[in-house]
């Protein structure tokens, strides 16, 4: 008689990272006084719309945050070549929407 063994198959997904296409930087001045962002009309959209969708999840009443990061970060919503000759690059932005105009204010632990 032949005996059959249930066997287990594993499938592994590898998911490719993918680059976007566009421009998109965050750079500061050699003081830290000065945020400049640079991108092309792709870049900007996709910035725009993400800011939108918070938007739209904070008068929903929730506490949307988006990161952003270079490649070199591990992320690929921001582009890795620095504009500016004399500005730093930033790895990584972090976007908060608040609900209301007193931001986190309400919501810090006193």
């Amino acid at each position: 008689m032949y005996n059959e063994t249930p066997c287990l198959v594993i499938q592994l997904l590898c998911f490719e990272k993918i680059m976007m296409d566009y421009l998109l930087t965050f750079e500061v001045d050699k003081d830290d006084e000065q945020v400049f962002v640079h991108g092309d009309p792709v870049g900007l959209e996709y910035f725009a719309n993400a800011l939108l969708k918070m938007a739209a999840q904070a008068k929903k009443g929730e506490f949307p945050h988006e990161h952003f990061f270079t490649e070199e970060w591990g992320g690929n919503e921001l582009s890795s070549v620095k504009q500016g000759s004399e500005q730093k690059l930033i790895n990584h932005v972090k976007v908060f929407c608040w609900p209301s105009k007193e931001g986190a204010k309400p919501y810090e632990k006193t």
